[in-house]
């Protein structure tokens, strides 16, 4: 009996030496957990913020900035969504045998455009019929069928314009620029251009011999679609 008695005292003081051990680490581990937890939702809440700040400064963004960036903005090429625009040119400047020029154009623009270094380079393809004194030919007709590369100057309210084909019995190359109107004039119906191309031509026909060229000044009136 009184071994009974002193296995039982026995098992009673182990178990109350060991209990409270067990019970501390428990409520320890429940604290960490819960620190833990704290942690992590600080951690989200400040990148809520942070997001909410930078989506912020997205919409309203630096004044300053947003004035600097305008001009460029508002100088996209037609060509940079699809459009239809008509030109009138006129003669400038003539090169050898060519004494007037005039011409009217359908210009349109294709949805797509090229990333070329800092500019977003729009494409376009036009077909101008041109009216020269050329030669001992008078008011003859020749058509121009070219394809433009087009693309505003970043902070520039003016846009670069490049490109070749067909002129006459002969190729032509073309360079320019042109001022969009609707850039100081943002409230008009249509897109309204002005600007002039130097024009090289290899055979405006086949009875006459040799390169010439001239300067165009146009106007463009146009609208997307």
């Amino acid at each position: 009996m009184k071994r009974f008695r002193y296995i039982v005292f026995s098992l009673l003081f182990v178990i109350l030496a060991v209990m409270p051990p067990v019970f501390a680490q428990e409520e320890a581990t429940e604290e960490e957990a819960t620190k833990e937890e704290a942690t992590k939702e600080a951690v989200v809440e400040e990148a809520v913020v942070e997001e909410a700040a930078v989506e912020e400064e997205a919409v309203w963004g630096d004044e300053a900035a947003a004035e600097e960036v305008a001009p460029a903005e508002t100088a996209k090429a037609p060509g940079s969504g699809m459009t239809a625009s008509l030109g009138v040119g006129m003669g400038l400047a003539h090169g050898d045998y060519i004494s007037s020029s005039s011409g009217l154009g359908l210009l349109v623009g294709l949805p797509f455009s090229m990333p070329i270094g800092p500019l977003d380079v729009s494409v376009s393809a036009a077909i101008i019929m041109n009216t020269m004194d050329a030669g001992a030919e008078t008011g003859a007709s020749v058509t121009q069928i070219m394809v433009f590369g087009m693309a505003a100057v970043p902070g520039m309210p003016f846009a670069l314009m490049g490109g070749a084909g067909m002129a006459g019995s002969g190729l032509a190359i073309a360079g320019g620029l042109g001022v969009p109107v609707n850039a100081f004039v943002p409230d008009l119906p249509v897109q309204v251009m002005v600007g002039v191309n130097a024009n090289i031509y290899t055979a405006l026909d086949d009875n006459i011999e040799g390169n010439t060229g001239g300067i165009v000044g146009f106007v463009t009136v146009g609208t997307s679609f």
